[in-house]
């Protein structure tokens, strides 16, 4: 808008620079004249390099080289060119305190002299009390002056007025106090801002107390509030100028941020984002760059007019526009109207004008103050409905989880007793198709639980030894004959030496798994190549690259976007031709990002895909800890195992079943408890070397049935095992903090539950 208006402006000084020059009446100073508005042609002159002295401008030589504008004001628009003003007055005045007001020139370089009748010029300075470029007028007597004005503006377009007043005239004291009021308002409103800002730590708030105080400042210009505090320089219009860009940034990133463009809409949150970096450059080249106040006018009217197409795009959302925002932009219009036909020169004598727009910004600010604060609480509110979500779901997750994984118990033991039974072939198949569905099905709850895990910020990782050859060597052995059956070719590429590392090998070959599941699950033909390669060595760490290759049916650029959402996979035809539950690869992404990486994808489709990730890995210190970790090698071999007395304590008769027939095929002697309070009377009647105790029991829970155990005379050191389906994070620490002594999680596998009591069986 002021570029325009400076255009027609420009215009206009041509015009008025090639009318002849007008015969200009003296303004007379009386005491009746309380102030008086220079409404008549004023006199000037050109001075392109401003190399003109007030002396050489007063002599004859140059006295009649003045022309006149013919108007009331002096427009001239954009230039970095100097312009002497003359304005000649008769003071009949017998009052000595009358003052001299350069209007429209708060952005500019201003000198003013005074040259009596008949007497050299005298330089004028201003009076730092309120508004700048007021000027005590030094007149001695009655008489005739002539008044000359050096002035030269490179932040705005140049364009001034005279205004003769007074001294009680010179400053209204009722325009002083509402000033001081508005801006002691807009002062708390952006330390309020600022002060939440540092307690809840959302940016929005910083933003706007930011944008409030740098525009309180940049309002100073016109209500002079600070000028006593502040000297007159010529560059002091850069000073104001700061606070219009930090305003305007502050504005920008609050909005983007309340309308939350970033979501909703990302084309227009991008060009915020560009108009915010071109402010952020324009702001540091300040100093050395021309007419500010235009580069400033208009990023300030692309950003309002972003903001209005952001606000009516709003309306074609199910987003609902804030009634206090809406309030303060009907505010901001209408009490932003006059100001602006003044600065169209659409002169409408409204005496308010600078009140109404100070008030309008203050009213403005503060419908948005409250437009953030029912904006952050509605977001609390939503985050804290979708905490209590994601904790109700994460509640029925464990809980289904836990309800199925305990009759999985029952049917992975009764598939270990079957396969030890005579069986005839067809039996055999029928076990070994019963441990593949148990398996799968023990996958799916499991990354059901990882699902729930993620979401709650629930995962533990482990920090153990283990060797890297072994994880792949025993990944191999299980899909290169999955492959095989597919007739898919099958490689490996690893290191074929051992190296022990540090980490958590449980999840990493639970992601590794994932892949190579899917690899082999999407490709009909051709093969599937799987690497695990140390890429670099630094001292005491590894980087090690793990990759999947396969020729399988492969998937588009829009597919992948989704790929690793859980629940999601390429198409609604994949789950039916393929099976799955799009869990796997989700998890998966979480996995190696929590464990320090990212896992990538390459594919096309119909040309196979490419999935890998780099983790780093410390060298494991001590061979003796790492060996510890090999006994699940020999976990399936036969054991042998003292025979013992045990008390089974579990209230779900298909586990007491199943696990008691295991223990006894294990030569144990097993006594059944049904609930915590008869395991507590089993306990005083009979001595035990192992309890096996459930933890969720009606009435008693496992817990408290060990705590009083535990306080029990001569039974501190009874091992007593946790046997759980709740398979989360924490559930392990919970069980030992009770007083138990180990922890089996359901289902488990028999070879498991051997290891478990030969540890604890002397």
């Amino acid at each position: 808008m002021r570029f325009v208006l400076n255009v027609v402006l420009w215009m206009l000084a041509c015009l008025l620079l090639a009318m002849p020059a007008l015969a200009k009446p003296t303004v007379i100073l009386t005491d009746q004249q309380a102030a008086i508005r220079v409404d008549t042609g004023l006199d000037f002159l050109h001075d392109p390099d401003g190399r003109l002295t007030i002396n050489e401008l007063t002599s004859t030589a140059f006295s009649q080289q003045f022309s006149n504008t013919g108007t009331a004001g002096f427009y001239v628009g954009l230039t970095d060119d100097t312009y002497w003003l003359k304005q000649r007055f008769d003071y009949q005045s017998s009052v000595l305190a009358w003052y001299v007001q350069v209007l429209g020139m708060d952005e500019a370089w201003v000198e003013v002299y005074l040259q009596p009748e008949g007497a050299p010029p005298i330089r004028l300075d201003p009076e730092p009390y309120f508004l700048y470029h007021t000027y005590p007028l030094a007149v001695a007597a009655p008489g005739l002056y002539t008044l000359y004005v050096r002035v030269k503006d490179r932040n705005d377009g140049l364009g001034l007025g005279f205004r003769f007043t007074q001294a009680e005239q010179r400053v209204n004291i009722h325009h002083i106090i509402f000033y001081t009021l508005i801006s002691g308002g807009l002062l708390a409103l952006g330390l309020y801002n600022l002060f939440l800002f540092a307690s809840l730590r959302h940016a929005s708030y910083g933003w706007l107390g930011l944008g409030i105080l740098a525009i309180n400042l940049e309002n100073s210009r016109y209500t002079g509030l600070l000028h006593q505090y502040l000297p007159v320089w010529p560059e002091y219009a850069q000073f104001y100028a700061v606070f219009s860009f930090l305003a305007l940034l502050g504005y920008i990133e609050f909005f983007r941020d309340l309308l939350g463009t970033r979501h909703y809409f990302p084309l227009l949150d991008q060009a915020f984002r560009v108009l915010f970096w071109l402010l952020v450059g324009v702001l540091i080249n300040l100093a050395w760059l021309p007419f500010a106040a235009l580069c400033y006018t208009i990023l300030a009217a692309l950003v309002f007019t972003l903001t209005a197409f952001t606000i009516i795009s709003l309306f074609f959302t199910p987003i609902k526009l804030n009634k206090k925002l809406s309030w303060g932009f009907v505010v901001f219009i209408l009490g932003s109207l006059p100001a602006l036909l003044n600065g169209l020169y659409i002169q409408l004598e409204f005496v308010f004008g600078l009140p109404l727009l100070l008030l309008t910004i203050f009213l403005f600010a503060l419908l948005l103050s409250l437009a953030q604060t029912d904006h952050v609480r509605l977001l609390r509110e939503e985050a804290a409905s979708a905490k209590a979500a994601n904790q109700a779901k994460g509640d029925f997750l464990t809980t289904m989880s836990h309800e199925l994984r305990t009759p999985m118990n029952a049917v992975v033991g009764a598939g270990s007793l079957l396969r030890d039974t005579g069986l005839t072939v067809q039996q055999r198949s029928y076990v070994d198709k019963l441990e593949i569905a148990s398996r799968h099905m023990l996958a799916l709850i499991g990354n059901i639980l990882d699902v729930s895990r993620i979401e709650q910020q629930a995962l533990s990782f482990e920090e153990i030894p283990f060797d890297l050859k072994a994880i792949a060597t025993e990944l191999e052995a299980l899909f290169a004959g999955q492959a095989k059956d597919k007739g898919l070719a099958f490689s490996l590429q690893a290191s074929a030496a051992s190296l022990w590392l540090q980490g958590d090998p449980t999840r990493l070959k639970q992601v590794l798994m994932n892949l190579l599941s899917n690899a082999i699950k999407f490709t009909e033909q051709g093969q599937v190549d799987f690497s695990l390669l140390v890429e670099e060595e630094r001292e005491e760490l590894r980087v090690v690259n793990f990759a999947v290759n396969d020729s399988g049916i492969g998937i588009t650029p829009e597919q992948q976007a989704h790929l690793f959402q859980p629940f999601s996979q390429a198409d609604s035809t994949t789950s039916r031709r393929y099976g799955g539950s799009g869990l796997g690869l989700a998890i998966s992404a979480q996995l190696v990002k929590q464990m320090g990486g990212s896992l990538h994808l390459e594919s096309a489709l119909g040309q196979g895909s490419r999935l890998w990730f780099r983790l780093e890995f410390p060298i494991a210190k001590t061979l003796a800890t790492t060996l510890a970790t090999v006994s699940s090698v020999v976990a399936s071999q036969r054991l042998n195992l003292p025979a013992a007395a045990i008390l089974l304590v579990d209230d779900d008769l298909l586990n007491q079943f199943f696990t008691q027939a295991v223990l006894e095929k294990l030569g144990m002697q097993v006594t059944i408890a049904g609930s915590g309070a008869a395991a507590i009377q089993q306990v005083q009647q009979q001595n035990f070397a192992l309890v096996l105790m459930d933890v969720s029991m009606p009435e008693m829970d496992g817990y408290e049935t060990t705590r009083r155990i535990r306080a029990m005379p001569n039974l501190a050191d009874l091992p007593i095992i946790a046997l759980t389906a709740h398979a989360i994070a924490g559930e392990r620490e919970r069980c030992l903090a009770a007083g138990m002594s180990d922890f089996l999680c359901k289902p488990y596998q028999i070879a498991d539950l051997q290891m478990t009591l030969q540890r604890w069986l002397r």
